[in-house]
């Protein structure tokens, strides 16, 4: 058996045990923010390769409904651009084919504002279900830089100012990070919006094997942080439990405890 196929059902068969038969699945609206310079040929390639299985794990046993839209950043003046909003797992691939390497500048800060419709002048939205978990993905192995020709509500977009839409969007943020800058740039955010740092230099290889084995650890600790976020925002809407049948709350529990310690396990060989 392959190594993704055995990662993936170890995934799923721990994973079952989390929800009850009766829950509703947690909506999540994920924009995966790409830088578009010369050295994001592989990664930008291995994600349109690959998002199919990130879905799968994902979204597999039930308990996510999840939908993908796209943000591409350094190239062309050099604006974030919406290049899909949020579709499907195979749409999400066709619409990759369209990101470019052919980028300088890397307004990141400023790219992850407009992938929550917060640039001023911005025309180009992303329609968030109103009931959904907000979840941003950057991929970079720049710092942002030239964040100073962009604004929010008049101000240049700074951390801080990302920091406050983070926080107003109750976003979880992500990272796929290569270089110390690039870290020291994006950590503080990432940490302090419930999600986690990982090594670029896992997804920025042609060795399929790493990258298969790197995207279901990905997939796997991004359904426990949409899990994990339920647990610490039980009254936002999409966290709010189906009515139906009554189920034992141990059952969840012995669920939620499983899964937890494997993709703490996991998240070992995994973070930068």
């Amino acid at each position: 058996m392959k190594l993704k196929h055995l990662l993936s059902s170890m995934v799923l068969s721990v994973a079952a045990a989390v929800m009850p038969a009766h829950a509703a699945p947690i909506l999540s609206d994920i924009v995966f923010v790409v830088d578009e310079s010369g050295s994001m040929s592989n990664v930008q390639s291995n994600l349109r390769d690959n998002i199919g299985l990130f879905a799968s794990i994902l979204t597999g046993t039930g308990q996510v409904d999840a939908q993908y839209g796209l943000v591409g950043y350094g190239s062309r003046d050099p604006a974030p651009r919406l290049l899909t909003d949020f579709t499907g797992a195979t749409e999400f691939s066709t619409a990759a084919q369209n990101l470019v390497v052919s980028g300088g500048t890397e307004p990141g800060y400023s790219a992850v504002s407009f992938a929550l419709n917060a640039l001023d002048g911005q025309t180009d939205l992303f329609s968030f279900r109103s009931n959904a978990v907000k979840n941003i993905v950057i991929l970079t192995d720049e710092p942002s830089n030239g964040d100073g020709r962009y604004q929010v509500g008049g101000s240049s977009v700074t951390a801080s100012i990302l920091d406050m839409l983070l926080t107003e969007n109750n976003a979880l943020f992500n990272g796929v990070l290569s270089g110390w800058s690039t870290r020291n740039s994006y950590t503080d955010l990432i940490t302090n919006h419930g999600g986690t740092v990982f090594d670029l230099n896992a997804f920025n290889t042609t060795d399929q094997q790493t990258v298969e084995t790197f995207v279901t650890q990905f997939a796997s600790t991004k359904l426990q942080e949409t899990l994990d976020f339920c647990e610490l925002n039980p009254t936002n809407p999409a966290c709010q439990p189906s009515t139906d049948v009554p189920e034992p709350a141990s059952l969840g529990l012995i669920g939620l405890g499983l899964l937890g310690l494997w993709a703490r396990f996991r998240r070992r060989d995994l973070v930068a």
